[in-house]
């Protein structure tokens, strides 16, 4: 099926900046390996992030616990460049082997005033990112935990739901704890509803896919709601 909106359901690349591809060299270049620590929360390195390969993910902390805020793919671009409070509570983490360049506030303006579609796709990176979250914050303040978890998967069918004879087959390892990171759901209650959706024959849940047998059925529960 394909993907007609204008956010990312699973925060991964965003806007691709791909033009500051050509100015890695004026970067310094980092590599790290899966698990290392880019950045330390509380850490100010005042320095935008480009990723030039892997994947890295930001966490916030809040309240001693970790909440997954996004993944950044190549060609993603993440803003440590100026402190304030919640970059100073990030964490910033390889979540396969990486590679990522480290802009200064001088070398970034320097590309901006040469090169117009960098500033572009930059601001372009930034704006879908507010978008993502404005989203986010809507889920949260009009829909039930279970309406968010239901809205979500139906979301993936739309973008990432391949037809197969049984119904729909979404090809992604999602876990039930990035779930609840993305949903902002307990991750006990996307078990139960996750239960819940097996025993009335809607979806099933693998370590590696989502296989959804009843999908009308799905649309019709987003505003049902149960006792989790």
């Amino acid at each position: 099926m394909q993907a007609n909106r204008s956010y990312c359901i699973v925060p991964d690349n965003f806007y691709p900046v791909r033009s500051f591809q050509k100015y890695v060299s004026e970067g310094v270049v980092c590599k790290y390996s899966r698990g290392d620590t880019i950045v330390l929360p509380g850490e100010s390195i005042e320095k935008v992030i480009y990723v030039h390969s892997g994947k890295v993910s930001l966490y916030f902390l809040e309240e001693k616990k970790e909440k997954l805020m996004y993944y950044a793919r190549r060609h993603c671009v993440i803003n440590r460049l100026f402190a304030f409070e919640m970059a100073a509570l990030s964490h910033i983490v390889a979540e396969e082997d990486s590679e990522v360049c480290f802009f200064s506030e001088r070398q970034l303006f320097e590309i901006f005033k040469q090169d117009e579609e960098a500033h572009r796709e930059f601001l372009k990176n930034f704006t879908n990112k507010c978008g993502f979250f404005m989203n986010v914050s809507k889920e949260m303040d009009i829909y039930s935990p279970t309406s968010r978890v239901l809205r979500f998967i139906d979301e993936l069918c739309t973008t990432q739901g391949k037809l197969v004879n049984y119904g729909y087959e979404i090809d992604l390892k999602l876990t039930q704890k990035t779930i609840s990171e993305i949903t902002g759901v307990h991750p006990v209650t996307v078990c139960k509803i996750l239960g819940w959706l097996k025993e009335e024959g809607v979806l099933r849940k693998t370590s590696k896919k989502i296989l959804i047998y009843d999908l009308p059925k799905l649309k019709k529960l987003i505003n049902h709601s149960i006792n989790c």
